[in-house]
């Protein structure tokens, strides 16, 4: 009883011990990484989808269309046939795209499709993943949420998607774009990583 006793002790002791130098770790971390300014938009229209349903791929397409100057997006995986497709067409009709995927493309990633299209492609080479899936339409719209735009994420995964118009919205995403588009981690896809398979 007494071994029992000791070693219950000595357990509740190593995890007091554990959990202080954790909390001391943890408040290193946030002194060493400032906390961003908080962003606030009381009056922003903002739209919301749920998957699995046709309605966020619906609300994509629907805002691509809608584009006049530019689409930036940073997204983990685009596998959608549809979506990539207006991707293209609206690159054909003069809208400005880039594109930022993670580097790590699942089966049927449209990276390829869109590069030969003539769309500006990089893909965010790191150990860790870019997990990002948003896109922002004319300085003025911001598309967001666990949606990826991807054919699971329309017919199987639980998933959200906000659409959102706020130019102060747009402004802080787009800085988050920029920010990721010109490190040295995010490195252009070329011709030569696509098999024709692919495109």
């Amino acid at each position: 009883m007494r071994k029992i006793v000791t070693t219950l002790m000595t357990g509740v002791l190593v995890g007091f011990v554990l959990g202080w130098l954790a909390s001391s770790y943890s408040n290193t971390e946030r002194q060493l990484a400032p906390i961003p300014q908080g962003f606030s938009a009381p009056s922003a229209p903002i739209s919301v989808y749920f998957a699995p349903s046709p309605e966020p791929e619906k609300a994509i397409i629907q805002a691509l269309r809608g584009a006049q100057q530019s689409v930036h997006a940073a997204l983990y995986q685009l596998t959608d046939p549809e979506i990539a497709q207006e991707l293209i067409d609206t690159f054909r009709r003069g809208v400005a795209l880039e594109i930022l995927l993670d580097d790590e493309p699942s089966k049927g990633s449209k990276g390829c499709l869109l590069l030969s299209a003539g769309i500006p492609i990089k893909q965010y080479v790191d150990t860790g993943i870019m997990h990002h899936k948003f896109a922002v339409i004319d300085g003025r719209w911001v598309i967001t949420g666990s949606y990826n735009w991807t054919t699971s994420a329309q017919t199987r995964n639980e998933e959200n998607l906000l659409l959102i118009e706020s130019p102060e919205l747009a402004q802080a995403f787009e800085g988050e774009f920029q920010k990721l588009w010109a490190h040295k981690k995010s490195q252009a896809l070329t011709r030569a990583a696509c098999s024709p398979v692919e495109e």
